[in-house]
């Protein structure tokens, strides 16, 4: 998030504590409240604004999503994967499925990544996230081909995007004659995030 986002998030949720002062049980705002505290990682007050949701509206399921968001930011991923397993019989089955693919990738469980990231990617609210975390699941497992086809959906949706040029570079690399193209979009990825791909480029391209 750069500084411009984080100046508006802030304001939003200066905005947002003004309204619950007048109308505190809001449930609309207080999600509101706890989704942008999440995303300033201030996950302490996310968690008391979440407690309070959960008072009003028990049944809401977006509650245990956050919840999870949160555990999985503090490293308790056993937490997150409670709270995320019982969603996926509901409407976040997709964001849900989401999470979980990302946790698993993390904790290099390939397959089970690989199983949650293809129903995520399935979902119609499929976006740019699904899309490259399950070309960069596939590329894991040196599935080129396949990964290629989600990759450039990814890069479709953000070709200024770091992490989908990396991705898809590599595709092009080990899959079509486009090993030109490959390496321009890797050397372009390196650039722009050199302490994430810099090394990894080099390697690849050794001068």
């Amino acid at each position: 998030m750069n500084a411009s986002e984080q100046k508006k998030i802030e304001a939003e949720i200066h905005e947002l504590t003004i309204t619950l002062t007048k109308t505190p049980h809001d449930i609309t705002a207080l999600m509101t409240l706890a989704t942008d505290l999440i995303a300033v990682a201030d996950f302490s007050q996310a968690q008391v604004v979440l407690a309070q949701v959960h008072q009003l509206a028990p049944a809401k399921i977006e509650v245990p999503y956050n919840q999870a968001l949160i555990f999985h930011q503090l490293k308790q991923d056993d937490q997150a994967l409670k709270l995320l397993t019982p969603l996926l019989k509901t409407k976040l089955v997709g964001a849900a499925s989401y999470l979980m693919a990302v946790i698993y990738f993390e904790q290099q469980q390939i397959q089970l990544a690989n199983a949650f990231a293809l129903t995520a990617v399935e979902q119609a609210t499929v976006a740019f996230p699904e899309y490259l975390l399950m070309a960069q699941i596939l590329t894991k497992q040196h599935l080129w081909t396949t990964a290629k086809s989600y990759a450039q959906k990814a890069y479709d949706l953000a070709n200024d995007d770091p992490d989908a040029m990396f991705v898809l570079g590599g595709c092009l690399l080990n899959t079509v004659d486009q090993k030109a193209q490959g390496e321009q979009l890797l050397r372009r990825a390196a650039q722009l995030a050199p302490t994430k791909y810099q090394t990894a480029v080099q390697a690849i391209f050794p001068k």
